[in-house]
Parts: C-alpha cells; structure tokens; sequence
C-alpha cells in the first residue's frame, strides 16, 4: 500500500509541474503587464480555485472549520512562501527569459536538501544527493556560455525565487497531516490585496483580465492542489527533483505556445535532467525497501 502511495504522489507531483510549468507561455501572451498586474487577478483566481475545491469537498461548513483547523505556524509558512515566491516568480519572468528563470530557479534542490533535515527530520541519501548534482549539471548544459547578458537583477530574483520554493516545498512536507488548501488560498489572498495596493493591479484590460482568470485556475490552483497531495508521500528533496523538470517544459511551452525558441543546448540538458528526475525516483525506491 506504501508502495502504490509513493507512486501515485511522484505522479501527482509530475501533474503539478506540467501545470506550472505553462507560466512563460501565459505571460508572454499578456506582454503589456507588470508582474505585480499578473499576480493581481492570478492570486486571485487561484484562491478562488482552491476555495471551490474545499466547499465541494467538504461543504461550506466544513471548508469554513478547515480554514480555522490549520496551524497557526502551518498558515504563516505556507501562506507567506507562497506569497513571497509567486509574487518573485511572475516579476522574474518580466526581468529575464523563461530559460533563464527556470534556470536559477532549479537551484531549489540543494536548498531542500541542505534544510530537510532541519525541517522534516528526512535526510537525503548519497543517491538523492547525485540526482540532485545531476540534474544541475542539466541545468549548466542549458546555460551553457553564462546567465544571460545585462539581466542580473531577473537573476536575483530567481535566485530568492528558489529558496521560496524550497521553504514551500519543505512546508508542505512538514505539514503532510494537516489540510493546506486553506493556508494556500489565503497565500493567494495575501497575493491579490498586495497586487492591487501597490502595483496598480486593477489597471489591467479585459482581454488580459481573461488570460489571467484562466491563468489561476490552470497553470497555479490545480497543480498546487496536485503537489500537496503528491507531497504527503513524497519526500521534499524528491519533490524538489521533480519540479526541476520545469526547466525542460516552461520553455518548451514558451516555444510551442508562445514562440519563444529555447536555446539549442535545451535538448541536451533537458535529458539529463530527465535522468536525474529517474534516478531520484530510483532512491525514493530504494528507501522504501530500506
């Protein structure tokens, strides 16, 4: 029964970065916004996801008396990672190209990695630690040459996207037992009133209003419902991997969706990283015989 678990989260989790990784193709069809005007309506349409999926589940009542059940710490770290690094991810994106951003941002492993231990008591083994090294190696073939020219500050942001995904990643591990929805939905909440207070986030035009109302629901609400599934018997190093697969298919949307040609060192890195994906896979295997 373990075993079946531990299947169906990974393929959960692989749900989940299909659905993100459609980012670079929405954004580029809203090329006219700001990051601050795309996370307005998106956290918005995601919350309202996300909130649709806990009445349906359990009734008004019962989505109500989740909200009040999580945790006041559980709240606050999902809450504020996700707020945090959605926010950076879209202003990323504005900066740089999807390549790149996807490229820094696959940083987030080692970041797991190195305080999984702190935060979920789980420790890597020497064959996650390989996968992980690998599929950075993955991550250099792509970049090959440098980051690209003249975008240091999309960098840095990417950068502090990472360690937001990995504080979200090992959040959602951490708190595998409790109901998440709820402290997500409020994340895209906090999204959503910070947008619109600060970065003239309703001053958006009715056709972009659409993308992104389609945008929440699609490439953020579902997946992240599909990775707090997949993370209750997945370990968040795993996790972690997985979600590196990001780097291959962001840009490969951006290109069949959007037009945006990856660089030619795409092919090669992303079978490395698909390889890495395999053999971290092939560890979370091995522990379970373990």
């Amino acid at each position: 029964m373990r075993e079946a678990n531990v299947a169906r989260g990974a393929a959960l989790v692989l749900l989940a970065v299909a659905g993100f990784s459609l980012s670079g193709a929405f954004v580029r069809h809203v090329p006219g916004l700001t990051g601050w005007q795309i996370n307005c309506w998106r956290g918005l349409a995601m919350a309202a996801t996300l909130t649709l999926y806990l009445a349906l589940a359990y009734g008004f009542t019962g989505a109500w008396q989740r909200f009040r059940a999580v945790p006041p710490a559980a709240m606050i770290a999902c809450a504020g990672f996700f707020a945090i690094g959605s926010t950076l991810y879209v202003t990323a994106l504005t900066l740089t190209s999807t390549a790149n951003v996807s490229a820094v941002g696959a940083s987030s492993p080692l970041y797991t990695a190195l305080l999984s231990p702190y935060a979920t008591g789980e420790k890597p083994s020497l064959l996650t630690w390989a996968a992980a090294l690998a599929a950075l190696f993955g991550v250099g073939v792509i970049v090959h040459g440098g980051l690209v020219g003249g975008h240091v500050a999309g960098n840095l942001v990417s950068l502090l996207v990472a360690l937001s995904f990995a504080g979200q990643t090992l959040s959602l591990r951490r708190f595998r037992n409790v109901e998440l929805m709820p402290a997500m939905a409020v994340g895209g909440i906090i999204v959503f009133l910070v947008a619109a207070a600060f970065g003239d986030g309703f001053a958006v035009p009715s056709r972009d209003r659409a993308v992104l109302a389609l945008m929440g629901p699609l490439q953020l609400g579902v997946p992240i419902l599909l990775l707090a599934l997949g993370a209750r018997s997945v370990r968040a190093v795993t996790v972690s991997i997985i979600a590196m697969l990001d780097i291959v298919l962001n840009p490969f949307w951006a290109w069949v969706l959007a037009d945006e040609v990856p660089d030619g060192n795409a092919v090669i890195g992303a079978l490395i990283i698909l390889g890495a994906v395999s053999l971290s896979l092939l560890a979370e295997n091995a522990r379970r015989y373990r």
